[in-house]
């Protein structure tokens, strides 16, 4: 459903003259806050982007992390006047994409019926994702939280130089704020995953060196969770 959006919205709306590309965008800018009138939907190009809700006590949870074709800001779609984004948008790595107005993107939607199937589907398919995160919040433990999320991260990035592994430009304590855990739960999780080679550790970075080694430890890692479960009842 993102790549069929994606699709429509380039055929559709970024030939329309409100639409900007923005480009160079560095890591740690912050595209839009929390709260903020929802003026604008972003179509990614390039580049990851997280997604960061604040409670009023002041502790965070990344809700989600996007890379290209994804869009962020599906606020603007709320009818009311006016209406707000949900969470903060943070740029995480070196990012381009292009910024759809509000204005400019309910005319569209108006004069390109076309567009509100993908539109929908891609809505719905975000609802999903944050009910799997909730799921995964709630019924697995932080070993399989971490494994889950570095699996579905590195889908975001192109492989390194070396054509094998993929580096995952996101901090310890990012990835703490990912999976909802605390940042000395998740390092010494991380740490257990680095003895068994399923990543590895630097500054800011996590390198995977086989996504598909790391998605076979998470089934397995799942399937035993569900036997011992099984075994209990």
């Amino acid at each position: 459903m993102v790549t069929s959006l994606a699709f429509a919205a380039r055929s559709a709306l970024l030939s329309l003259s409100d639409v900007n590309r923005l480009t160079s965008l560095r890591r740690s800018m912050i595209l839009y806050s929390q709260g903020q009138v929802a003026d604008s939907l972003y179509l990614i190009e390039e580049g990851l982007i997280k997604l960061t809700r604040v409670n009023d006590a002041g502790s965070r949870i990344i809700l989600s992390i996007h890379g290209p074709d994804h869009l962020i800001g599906e606020e603007v779609f709320l009818e009311e006047n006016p209406a707000s984004y949900y969470a903060e948008a943070e740029v995480l790595t070196s990012c381009s994409l292009f910024r759809i107005p509000r204005e400019a993107l309910r005319h569209a939607l108006e004069g390109n019926p076309a567009l509100v199937s993908p539109v929908l589907g891609y809505i719905i398919e975000q609802k999903q994702d944050l009910a799997r995160k909730v799921e995964l919040l709630c019924l697995h433990d932080v070993e399989y939280r971490i494994l889950h999320y570095l699996a579905e991260l590195s889908k975001l990035v192109k492989p390194a130089p070396d054509g094998e592994s993929y580096q995952l430009p996101i901090t310890q304590l990012e990835l703490a704020d990912l999976v909802g855990a605390t940042r000395e739960t998740t390092s010494t999780t991380l740490n257990q995953l680095e003895r068994r080679g399923l990543v590895k550790l630097s500054r800011r970075l996590l390198t995977i060196p086989s996504p598909a080694v790391l998605r076979d430890a998470t089934v397995d890692k799942k399937l035993a969770v569900a036997n011992g479960t099984a075994a209990m009842s």
